[in-house]
C-alpha cells in the first residue's frame, strides 16, 4: 500500500467536513448521561479475589496517583478486593491494605469479560454529536474511550483539550480514558515536527512532563501515543521517548499505550513504519494498538480496508514481539469509494446512503471476508469496499484464536451499529 499517503488520509478522517464521509448531520449538543443501567449491572459484591495483570503496579495509601506508595505489586500477585471508588480498588494482600488502579487487576471469575473494547473519540466539527451518541449508546460494551484531542509541537509542548463532560461520562460509567497525543500539524501528521521533538532530549522531557501533568489534571487513566510518519532514521530516538515516558508515567499508575503501524515484517527502512522497533518498544507499552486498517486507501487502487488474511498476517507478526494480553487489534468502521481517478473515505451511514440511492445489493468476498459493491453514476464506475458487522465478526475470530487483549475501534460514530452486538 502507499505508506506515505496514509498519514494524510487518517488526518483528513478527523479534520475534514462531514461532506467527505456522507451521512452528514446538523450539529446538535448531545446529552451526557450519568451511570447507566449497564454500569449498575456490572457492580460486584465484595470482598472478592483478584490477580494483578499489570507487569507491576503501586499499592497506594489513598485512591490517588499522588498518594503515598505502600508497596509495588507484581504481575500474578493475588489480592482481595474490599471496595471500589473512582476507578480504584481497595485491596488487601500480604498483610497490607491500600488502593490499586482498576485496570491493573482482573477479578476472579471475570475471564474473557476483561477483554478491552476501546473506542477512539473524535469530532469532525464543533458539536459533532456522533461520537458521543455511539459512546453513550454502547456503555455496556465499551471499556475504554480515547479522545483524539491533543497534539505535540517540535519543542515538546502539548496542545488541545477534552470536554469535561466526556471525561465525566467516562468516569460515571466506569470507563478508562486515554488521552491521545499525536504529531498532527494542520491537517496532516508532521514528519518534521516529530523528528525535531524526538531528537531533542529537552523537548522529549518537556513533552513527557506535559503528558504527565495532563493525565493528572484531567483524571485520565493513561495515554495513547499516536505518532505517525516518523522518519526511519529516528528509530532509536522514538524508542528512547517511550522508555522515558514509561519511566515517568508508571510510578503514577498511568497506562502507557501506543497506536502502532500495521506491518508484517521488520521493514526497518520503511518511510512509514521503519521507526517502530516492536521488540525494543515492547517493554515500555502496557498496550500496543495495531492499526490493522488502510490496507487499501484513497490514494491506492481499490481493495479491502482490512482483509482477513492481511489482518492475520499483521497480528501474527506483532505477536512475535508483544504478548497477546497486551495487544489490541484495530477495527475499522468505515470504507472507501473509488472512481477512475481517486478514492474518498465514507462512514457507514454514507455507504448505506449509496446502497439505498442506487438500489445496490452488496457482495461478499469470501477470501477477504469483507463486503463490496460497484455502481455507475453519470457514466463513471465506482467501486466501494467497506467494513460492517459481518466483516468485524470475521476478524473477531482472530481475537479469539490468538487470545488478544481486545480491540480498538476507529472511530466512534462512523460504524455499522451492528458491530456492538458482535463486540459484546
Amino acid at each position: 500500500m502507499g505508506e506515505g499517503a496514509i498519514a494524510t488520509i487518517l488526518a483528513l478522517i478527523v479534520y475534514l467536513s462531514t461532506a467527505l464521509f456522507g451521512g452528514g448531520e446538523q450539529a446538535v449538543q448531545p446529552g451526557f448521561p450519568q451511570a447507566s443501567p449497564a454500569t449498575e449491572n456490572r457492580q460486584q459484591a465484595f470482598p472478592r479475589r483478584a490477580v494483578v495483570t499489570a507487569k507491576e503496579t503501586s499499592l497506594r495509601e489513598e485512591p490517588s496517583v499522588d498518594a503515598a506508595v505502600l508497596a509495588v505489586l507484581s504481575e500474578g500477585n493475588s489480592l482481595t478486593i474490599r471496595q471500589e471508588k473512582d476507578g480504584w480498588y481497595q485491596v488487601t494482600g500480604d498483610g497490607q491494605t491500600g488502593w490499586v488502579r482498576k485496570w491493573a487487576l482482573q477479578p476472579d471469575g471475570q475471564g474473557n469479560n476483561s477483554r478491552e473494547v476501546m473506542g477512539y473519540y473524535a469530532e469532525s466539527y464543533r458539536g459533532d454529536p456522533r461520537a458521543m451518541r455511539s459512546l453513550t449508546g454502547n456503555l455496556g460494551v465499551i471499556t475504554t474511550v480515547a479522545p483524539f484531542s491533543y497534539r505535540i509541537d517540535r519543542e515538546g509542548n502539548i496542545h488541545g483539550q477534552t470536554g469535561a463532560d466526556l471525561l465525566k461520562t467516562a468516569q460515571a460509567n466506569g470507563l478508562k480514558a486515554l488521552a491521545v497525543v499525536t504529531n498532527i500539524q494542520g491537517t496532516n501528521f508532521s514528519r518534521d515536527v516529530i523528528s525535531g521533538m524526538l531528537r531533542s532530549k529537552s523537548a522529549r522531557q518537556k513533552a513527557i512532563t506535559g503528558i504527565l501533568n495532563l493525565l493528572k489534571t484531567n483524571g485520565y487513566s493513561g495515554v495513547n501515543i499516536d505518532f505517525e510518519g516518523v522518519p526511519a532514521r529516528d528509530r532509536l530516538y522514538l524508542t528512547a521517548f517511550f522508555r522515558e515516558l514509561a519511566t515517568a508515567l508508571r510510578p503514577h499508575n498511568f497506562l502507557v499505550t501506543a497506536a502502532l503501524p500495521a506491518k508484517t515484517a521488520a521493514t526497518e527502512n520503511s518511510s512509514w513504519a521503519g521507526a517502530f522497533d516492536f521488540s525494543a518498544l515492547a517493554p515500555y507499552l502496557d498496550w500496543a494498538v495495531i492499526m490493522t486498517y488502510d490496507q487499501h486507501q484513497a490514494n491506492s487502487s481499490p481493495g479491502p480496508v482490512a482483509s482477513f488474511e492481511w489482518v492475520e498476517r499483521t497480528i501474527a507478526y506483532s505477536l512475535q514481539h508483544f504478548s497477546p494480553d497486551r495487544l489490541l487489534m484495530g477495527v475499522p468502521a468505515y470504507g472507501y469509494s473509488w472512481n477512475n481517478r481517486s478514492g474518498r473515505a465514507l462512514n457507514y451511514a454514507g455507504i448505506e446512503g449509496l446502497i439505498q440511492r442506487y438500489q445496490i445489493t452488496p457482495k461478499w468476498h469470501d477470501r477477504y471476508q469483507t463486503p463490496f459493491f460497484t455502481y455507475t453514476d453519470g457514466g463513471t464506475k465506482h467501486e466501494v469496499w467497506y467494513e460492517n458487522r459481518h466483516s468485524t465478526a470475521a476478524k473477531m475470530r482472530l481475537v479469539d484464536k490468538y487470545n488478544l487483549r481486545g480491540v480498538a475501534v476507529w472511530r466512534l460514530g462512523y460504524e455499522d451499529p451492528g458491530i456492538w452486538e458482535v463486540l459484546s
